[in-house]
């Protein structure tokens, strides 16, 4: 089935210089500036601004008063002219912020995200394919966040943090260390690690010995007593594709890992 012609609102204002696909809809009082890129079926609701250079995968929708592109909160940028990148798909809610680069990055978003209403996304950071920010929930600068993890409620990832893949954050919860792929954390101050993501693990097709494996090494780190990279490094050779995984991490990370559960 062919694309419907791209419609534009009489009362949006699009820049000279943006690239509109075929069978976009841009709504009433939308900005689109200069050097913006929408592919083919993306919706901008009304009041939606996409500002400088965002280039827009298929099909993306950008809720009312959300701003792709605005300038970075950060006292050192200089006007350059960097830009977001969203992947195809992307579900962004009313009054979402996701703000381009500062320096000669990009703050780029990957295929599938959901923003709900309200959340944000700071300059430079990288948000992979299929993560959830549920409202009010915030990536900061330069962050990184793996691959289908979920935001809860108000939950926050401090600048420079990385979140593993297929993790949960719970809801109000503050990210000051890195937060290892498959787990659950909470609270603040520290953060804490609270248990595997079952249900997560379940939703994406990880199979019943690979969840065993990975609550294994999880336990082990986190309840053993050892120094964590001399467990993490115990595990570097597993057989499960995903302990050795779940390992490089943490035997990567610049920031350290959250905290475990109290005793």
């Amino acid at each position: 089935m062919s694309l419907a012609e791209t419609a534009v609102h009489p009362t949006a204002v699009i820049y000279p210089g943006a690239e509109l696909g075929q069978g976009v809809e841009v709504g009433p009082y939308c900005i689109v500036e200069s050097g913006a890129e929408i592919a083919d079926g993306c919706r901008l609701l009304p009041h939606a601004q996409v500002l400088g250079r965002v280039i827009m995968g298929e099909n993306c929708v950008v809720g009312s008063s959300s701003v792709i592109g605005g300038e970075p909160q950060d006292t050192s940028y200089g006007g350059e002219r960097t830009k977001v990148i969203l992947g195809k798909d992307c579900r962004l809610y009313d009054h979402v912020t996701v703000h381009r680069a500062t320096g000669e990055g990009e703050t780029r978003l990957g295929e599938g995200v959901l923003m709900m209403a309200g959340s944000h996304i700071g300059h430079n950071a990288s948000v992979e394919q299929g993560v959830v920010l549920v409202n009010s929930a915030a990536v900061g600068g330069h962050a990184t966040v793996g691959e289908k993890a979920l935001l809860s409620q108000g939950s926050a990832i401090h600048q420079f943090g990385v979140v593993g893949r297929l993790s949960l954050l719970g809801g109000a919860c503050m990210a000051t260390k890195d937060v290892p792929p498959f787990s659950v954390v909470t609270g603040s101050y520290p953060v804490r690690w609270r248990g595997v993501n079952t249900i997560g693990l379940k939703r994406a097709g990880i199979s019943s010995e690979d969840r065993t494996a990975i609550r294994r090494v999880l336990h082990a780190i986190f309840h053993k007593g050892e120094s964590t990279p001399k467990v993490a490094r115990d595990y570097l050779d597993d057989p499960c594709t995903l302990v050795a995984e779940l390992a490089t991490f943490i035997l990567n990370t610049p920031r350290g890992i959250c905290a475990g559960p109290r005793s």
